[in-house]
């Protein structure tokens, strides 16, 4: 579809006229119909800042006026041979239905860029559902709103996932602040560790993991569903989640880069904690035994805990990193 027909498209989608287009656009109401016309008919091809104000003026995201170069059965194939190149697409089954899925170990995209991308399609799949529900009869209604969510990606899933984090933000900034004057801040990475550790033994469930991207750059990451933390099972859970972030405003003083990923997916909204620091990042494997391990604690016997408390107590001593001394001669070997 050519620009001028997408511009077209959007504008009957909100029953504007062309001269009410152009207007909103800053051209007097002598040309507005004409330049409209212009863009629509592909005369034309207005300039980038236009499109901006076009894209403010239909209430769509800039991409929705990207054009492509899909005509034929043929571009299409093309597509598909580059995102099986690139992302992993491949054809599993071709009997009655195909089944198609993006592979975790393409290179091209990074492991988040693949959860974002898997939780879009997630949405647009249920986006789809909701809205071209025509069991009300009205087809027509059903068709635009459709169109309306579609020329408005991402845009307003980013506006959702950002309202989640300044919710997350909103409940717990001020428990955080309040450790300014009363908790020590970590100094080593077995304070890191011991303070995860309280975290698991007060309930609150979460994934650690740990990813590669380009220039050898190591995170360690946490992933938390976002109920559990605007509604935690219990006052315990809510502080160790607080101190764990506190933990991360440290670590940030010192340098380190966290930045986090909010998700969309059948289980529900989550967010995920990224820090960058090859040191840390080893420690993944020690957490999820932890976690492992206070989940079945009280079915183990006295051996078996007291091995693990040995094992668990080498680790925090074997390494011992002074966090803010490591981070310093990380981001100096990057530069």
């Amino acid at each position: 579809m050519s620009l001028g027909s997408r511009i077209q498209k959007y504008r009957n989608l909100h029953n504007m006229s062309q001269k009410e287009l152009g207007i909103k656009l800053g051209f007097s109401p002598s040309t507005a119909i004409v330049r409209v016309s212009q863009y629509e008919s592909d005369k034309k091809c207005p300039k980038w800042e236009i499109r901006e104000r076009i894209a403010e003026a239909l209430d769509i995201d800039i991409s929705a006026l990207y054009t492509e170069t899909i005509q034929t059965n043929v571009d299409v194939v093309r597509k598909f041979f580059f995102m099986e190149e690139k992302l992993g697409f491949e054809i599993e089954n071709f009997d009655l239905s195909s089944v198609v899925f993006f592979n975790n170990n393409k290179v091209f995209f990074s492991k988040r860029e693949i959860q974002t991308l898997n939780s879009f399609m997630y949405i647009w799949q249920q986006q789809k559902k909701n809205l071209l529900n025509t069991k009300n009869g009205n087809q027509e209604g059903s068709s635009r709103e459709y169109e309306l969510w579609k020329s408005r990606f991402p845009r307003d899933i980013h506006n959702y996932w950002n309202s989640l984090s300044e919710k997350i933000d909103y409940y717990y900034s001020p428990i955080v602040n309040s450790f300014d004057n009363s908790k020590e801040k970590i100094v080593y990475s077995s304070n890191f560790l011991t303070q995860i550790r309280k975290m698991i033994q007060s309930g609150l469930d979460f994934r650690v993991g740990s990813e590669s991207r380009l220039r050898n750059k190591g995170y360690l990451t946490f992933t938390f569903q976002i109920t559990d933390l605007l509604t935690p099972a219990s006052k315990e859970a809510e502080t160790q989640f607080a101190e764990f972030l506190y933990d991360l405003k440290t670590l940030e003083s010192y340098g380190m880069t966290i930045d986090r990923t909010i998700l969309t997916s059948q289980i529900g909204n989550s967010i995920t904690y990224h820090l960058l620091l090859n040191p840390i990042m080893t420690k993944d494997s020690i957490i999820e035994e932890l976690i492992e391990f206070e989940k079945n604690k009280e079915t183990m016997n006295d051996f078996s805990i007291e091995m693990f408390e040995k094992k668990f107590n080498n680790e925090l001593h074997a390494f011992n990193l002074n966090l803010q001394e490591e981070i310093k001669i990380y981001y100096q070997n990057m530069q």
